[in-house]
């Protein structure tokens, strides 16, 4: 393990709030330690770049199919509520903006984050888990999952949300192009600047998030079970999305 690992695993287990306040600062130090070796060219020899791109793989194209599915299905049955509801009060012209809004700019984001943290965390925690008498992980080891599964993230969000603009479209107006010119200025009304930029950013720290949550096993001595462990990490990870998450609507909100 780096030096620099070794100083962040604490000699003891603190008690009460201040080991739980100990532990937080620990992980923040090894999430600032992963985000500066991501932009560190040193670090990122032929070895880490083939790992990550495994990881990206695992954690993206093998999840495609199954979250393009439910993207669509969601998306279709979504759009299809909205659209009738909103016709019987005479608002369907609000309809596709509501999609937009709620499914495309709020939940989208979120289950692609779910989908690879369902891949990332078992992955990550079997080949970054320390075992008993062998050196454990560096960060060289664990930057590849932070890495490729950040990627992922990012990949799905994007693709799935295109895919749901096109079902949206197709659920509405059918397969006929009238509709289109009206739909793209929709679309541009929608994701005005600012709301782009928030969307972005939002993409970029989910996937920051569920790159670095499953890798802070490395920081755990390994003596709990592998299930509990899991365990431990998803809901460190859940509890960051939703910050995240209620963070930007707050934002939204002003």
């Amino acid at each position: 393990m780096s030096p620099f690992l070794s100083r962040l695993l604490p000699a003891g287990r603190g008690k009460g709030l201040t080991g739980w306040l100990r532990n937080q600062y620990r992980y923040l130090q090894f999430a600032a330690l992963l985000v500066i070796a991501t932009f560190s060219p040193s670090i990122h020899d032929r070895a880490t770049r083939q790992q990550s791109a495994r990881t990206l793989c695992a954690a993206a194209w093998q999840t495609l199919p199954g979250y393009l599915l439910t993207s669509i299905l969601i998306s279709a049955v979504l759009t299809r509520i909205v659209a009738v509801t909103a016709d019987s009060y005479g608002l369907s012209y609000l309809a596709l903006e509501a999609i937009l809004r709620v499914f495309v700019v709020e939940v989208l984001p979120l289950v692609s984050t779910l989908f690879v943290a369902m891949r990332a965390v078992p992955l990550a925690m079997q080949r970054l888990s320390a075992i008993p008498g062998q050196p454990g992980p560096t960060i060289r080891d664990a930057l590849p999952y932070a890495v490729g599964n950040a990627i992922a993230v990012a990949i799905l969000a994007i693709i799935g949300g295109i895919v749901s603009l096109l079902v949206a479209y197709i659920v509405v107006y059918g397969f006929s192009h009238w509709a289109l010119p009206a739909y793209a200025r929709l679309i541009g009304q929608v994701f005005d600047p600012v709301l782009a930029i928030a969307f972005l950013a939002k993409i970029a720290l989910f996937g920051v998030a569920v790159g670095i949550a499953p890798t802070t096993v490395v920081l755990d001595p390994g003596r709990r079970n592998a299930g509990i462990r899991e365990m431990r990490v998803m809901v460190r990870l859940l509890l960051i999305l939703v910050l995240i998450e209620g963070s930007f609507l707050m934002l939204r909100g002003f």
